[in-house]
């Protein structure tokens, strides 16, 4: 009963707010309207139909983010109905608000890294991962999904520019990139990057400079990609979790998945081609690029996370591991 409570005031905190706005475009849209209000159901949208949600839902921690969603709802209502000749009051509100946000949003970021990365050094703990730190910090302050993309974009800052020291892995630990394939894919696309780039500086040397300077910023920024997704498959191990009883694979930034002693089948090692329609996936999203060595089956399927917080689903996993044979019999004794 009382779920069933919770789910209808749940239901409520959105229902409420969507009326409102209805109501108001109902009424911007009317015979009745004069254009001389618009400020006026600006504020409604931007300041008191958020204010209203929030109140309905202040003592849920969790649904607190929601509030930045019926705020962007306000503000597109806003663009679309609002007369033109009125919208300049919008656009000095997101000259203002939109810097500051995300000047506030990089603050908190940076605070919470800090005390986090500080945490960790006090305790000494030898499993401090950069991106398994970010992501719930960012998803904290953006909702639905948005926080994974500013993790990845914030995860390939760091692994690119920063994250220098060699990592030693511990007996449960396990690397991936020595021997495989992928190093040499991301070499690959980083020699592509960088003939875009000579392209682009002869478009300059010739004078056509519309542009030119655009593809230089994405050719260089496309270059920074590339070399965090290289180092990150360094930085962040599989890993055989016994105190947590889960088997953590991982593949750089690009794919994590956390998979349950309980659901392990059976690990086999084989490098056999995978026909094209075998029920058995990559786990790597560079897919056959990066070749396997292995191939996990699972009890149950699983979805596991992809590059940007995109999912994937699978019941068979092919992965590459350097050092297959002991990672096989590390996880057979867990599971004995």
């Amino acid at each position: 009963m009382h779920q069933l409570y919770n789910l209808r005031k749940e239901k409520v905190a959105f229902i409420i707010p969507l009326m409102m706005i209805l109501s108001l475009v109902l009424v911007v849209k009317s015979s009745f309207f004069i254009p001389a209000i618009s400020p006026l159901v600006i504020i409604d949208l931007l300041i008191v139909i958020p204010l209203v949600h929030y109140l309905i839902i202040r003592k849920k921690k969790k649904q607190k983010q929601s509030v930045v969603l019926i705020l962007f709802l306000g503000f597109i209502t806003a663009l679309s109905v609002i007369p033109k000749e009125y919208q300049y009051i919008l656009n000095s509100i997101q000259l203002i608000t939109i810097p500051l946000i995300e000047l506030t949003a990089l603050i908190y970021i940076i605070i919470k890294v800090r005390q986090v990365v500080k945490g960790y050094k006090e305790y000494k703990s030898n499993n401090f991962d950069f991106f398994d730190v970010i992501k719930p910090i960012c998803n904290k302050i953006l909702p639905f999904g948005i926080g994974n993309i500013l993790a990845a974009e914030i995860a390939m800052i760091y692994y690119a520019l920063f994250s220098w020291k060699k990592k030693r892995l511990l007996s449960n630990e396990f690397s991936y990139h020595k021997n495989s394939t992928s190093t040499s894919v991301f070499l690959g696309f980083l020699v592509i990057v960088m003939v875009e780039a000579f392209v682009t500086h002869a478009m300059i040397q010739q004078g056509i400079q519309s542009g030119s300077v655009v593809l230089a910023i994405l050719s260089g920024y496309s270059a920074l990609q590339i070399i965090a997704m290289m180092r990150s498959t360094a930085k962040r191990p599989v890993v055989i979790n016994k105190d947590k009883e889960e088997l953590v694979l991982r593949f750089g930034i690009l794919s994590e998945a956390t998979i349950s002693f309980k659901n392990l089948k059976k690990v086999v090692i084989t490098s056999k081609d995978i026909p094209e329609k075998s029920p058995i996936k990559y786990f790597s999203p560079l897919g056959s690029a990066t070749g396997h060595n292995m191939v996990i089956c699972l009890n149950e399927s699983i979805v596991f996370n992809s590059f940007y917080g995109f999912k994937r689903k699978a019941k068979y996993l092919a992965i590459f591991i350097d050092e297959k044979e002991a990672f096989q019999t590390q996880l057979l004794k867990v599971l004995a």
